[in-house]
């Protein structure tokens, strides 16, 4: 490389140098500095609060439908017999009506009405099977189609209680 160039190449080098006196742009602040910021921010906290609280009650006041399907599971597990299977299920039923409904219009219902409220308060229906086994259960034999029904029972009464109200 000629020497004229180095020297031209070092003379732009210095020029720029002095002429071109870079400035770095202001730091951009992050932190939010209009009131609007802090009302917007309160606002979501608020929200937040409000559906956590919401959530909670909801989960508190289904305690009862999730305790109700234990028992219905411990009948299953415990094989008992026709009759008392049929006695828990029953009372399982009637302790979540009364939690849900008024106890003047669950509380003296048996049979025919008391299977009628159940379907009445539920979008589907028991079948008619089952519906005999809840009202004539405690007085019928065991057999293994009466299990069977049993089992479809104990289904049908975990659905009423997850859908009931």
């Amino acid at each position: 490389m000629p020497q004229d160039s180095l020297q031209f190449l070092k003379d732009s080098t210095q020029l720029a140098s002095e002429v071109l006196d870079f400035i770095p742009p202001e730091k951009v602040d992050m932190s939010p500095t209009g009131p609007g910021w802090y009302i917007l921010g309160g606002i979501a906290v608020l929200l937040v609060l409000i559906v956590s609280i919401r959530e909670y009650n909801r989960y508190l006041n289904s305690t009862y439908k999730r305790v109700a399907n234990k028992d219905l599971d411990k009948i299953i597990n415990q094989k008992l017999s026709l009759q008392e299977s049929v006695f828990q299920v029953n009372t399982t039923l009637k302790r979540v009506a009364l939690t849900s409904y008024d106890r003047d219009q669950v509380a003296h219902l048996s049979g025919e009405e008391w299977v009628a409220f159940l379907n009445t308060h539920w979008k589907n229906n028991f079948s008619d099977k089952e519906s005999d086994l809840l009202i004539n259960g405690a007085y019928m034999k065991p057999s293994a189609d009466h299990d069977e029904t049993l089992t479809q029972l104990i289904q049908s009464s975990k659905k009423w209680i997850k859908s009931h109200v």
